[in-house]
């Protein structure tokens, strides 16, 4: 197959945390690069699917690829008498991040475990009521992770993922991506002391995740129906929202 007609990657950022462990390297410096690179306004789109969350039904909640715990401490802290009652799954593939995200959620009922969200085995299928994943999606194999999503969230369940998207106007959407190749290495190498992997991921995955359309057709594609979306500063992120048939 020419390189032409050869599908787009299923790992936008083609991030292998075999090959680099670049999460474990920077788990203590996360927060605060994810509020240098976006200017802070990432934890305005972190309530903005918290509350989606919140205000849907359902006794067991997991959220993939947590990271550092920022959804689960904005639904337990923003949200918490929408939470009584629930179970909050909270899992992440890398251990030093879930070891911050322990720390953060200390106070709260959770439940935390290392899993990978391209293969969440030790997760019975058809028990999870609600399914998030902020962030994640662009650096793993999102079919893969989409299909454990889909195994895992009961006949009826809800799939919430916030993700990198495209800005609707095309010129406009240039001109940020022709920002963020220019400030994200210069800011990116003086916040991480020099580790080209903080920002090198995160510029592959704006770059290559598909636009909010073509993801929602591939939630379609995996079996997910009542497929929405909704942009979020301008379209430089959006927040899908699917269901699995009942």
């Amino acid at each position: 197959m020419s390189a032409a007609l050869k599908p787009p990657p299923s790992n936008a950022a083609t991030f292998d945390p075999a090959r680099d462990n670049v999460f474990a390297r920077i788990a203590g410096r996360y927060d605060r690069l994810c509020d240098i690179f976006s200017l802070g306004i990432h934890r305005l789109w972190k309530r903005a699917i918290a509350r989606q969350m919140a205000s849907h039904p359902g006794l067991v909640v997991l959220d993939a690829a947590s990271g550092t715990g920022d959804i689960p401490l904005r639904l337990m802290r923003g949200f918490r008498e929408s939470m009584r009652g629930r179970t909050l799954l909270v899992t992440d593939l890398c251990p030093q991040m879930l070891a911050i995200a322990r720390r953060k959620l200390a106070s709260y009922p959770t439940q935390l475990a290392v899993h990978n969200c391209e293969q969440l085995e030790r997760i019975a299928s058809d028990t999870v009521d609600l399914y998030s994943i902020s962030f994640g999606m662009k650096i793993c194999d999102r079919h893969r992770a989409m299909a454990e999503a889909f195994r895992v969230l009961k006949p009826g369940g809800t799939f919430f993922c916030l993700e990198a998207a495209r800005i609707p106007a095309p010129v406009i959407h240039a001109a940020y991506l022709r920002y963020m190749e220019w400030c994200l290495p210069l800011i990116g190498r003086i916040a991480s002391g020099g580790d080209p992997s903080t920002y090198g991921y995160l510029l592959q995955g704006v770059r290559e995740f598909p636009a909010q359309h073509d993801f929602a057709e591939e939630l379609r594609a995996a079996g997910f129906t009542n497929v929405t979306y909704r942009n979020l500063t301008f379209g430089i992120v959006a927040i899908h929202e699917a269901t699995k048939p009942a």
